[in-house]
């Protein structure tokens, strides 16, 4: 199977990272919309994550990294309004060979954007990665609840813009395992069996978790 080596002059990873910093506080102004990449990479390879945007009516290609801290991929990109922006991802290890890619083709909007998942293919046996784009970002704390069988913890899930700035809405809450806990739509948590599972908060496509363990 292919391998691709990433390489970019320093001087235009420093513009990109630059960009990149800009995009997480100014507007985007008219005719552009924001989106938020996230992604969990920890189960991959993963030592930078690159997004480029293209589309009929952009002559030269935008270019992103997305930052990755504590296993996590997360950042932001800035798309000219309009119909057909194919969004790709790349995903690198840290001696620079390519692991997944992924594309999709989008049509974005100032402001407001629906959240869409992207599903990267992996070229060197990890993981696949999904990783998805949307306006909102979703925190769920406590950020890692433990709860006895029976026993109960409360979740609360606050929404944010791609601006970092606080959302109102009403989060959809569901457990990956009900067999080891279970939540109800007001985010409050019943232990039922000895184990961890992951509990979602879900607005507008954009998901938090957090893994809630059940003791004895």
């Amino acid at each position: 199977m292919s391998r691709t080596r990433f390489s970019i002059p320093s001087f235009t990873l420093a513009l990109v990272l630059v960009l990149g910093a800009c995009g997480d506080s100014v507007d985007p102004g008219p005719g552009r919309g924001t989106l938020i990449v996230r992604a969990d990479v920890s189960a991959a390879s993963v030592a930078t994550l690159v997004a480029e945007v293209t589309a009929p009516d952009i002559p030269t290609a935008l270019v992103f990294n997305i930052p990755i801290v504590a296993g996590v991929a997360s950042g932001t990109i800035t798309i000219p309004a309009g119909s057909n922006r194919t969004v790709t991802l790349r995903a690198y290890d840290a001696g620079g060979i390519q692991t997944h890619n992924g594309s999709a083709t989008l049509n974005i909007q100032s402001g407001a954007n629906a959240t869409v998942a992207i599903t990267l293919t992996p070229l060197t046996g990890d993981q696949a990665i999904v990783v998805t784009l949307g306006s909102f970002t979703i925190t769920v704390t406590p950020s890692s609840p433990t709860v006895a069988i029976r026993g109960t913890v409360q979740l609360n899930a606050a929404i944010t813009d791609w601006n970092g700035a606080p959302t109102t809405g009403t989060v959809s809450w569901a457990t990956q395992n009900p067999g080891v806990a279970t939540v109800d739509a007001t985010g409050l948590v019943t232990g039922a069996g000895v184990g961890s599972t992951k509990i979602a908060a879900t607005f507008h496509g954009a998901t938090g978790t957090v893994t809630v363990g059940v003791t004895p």
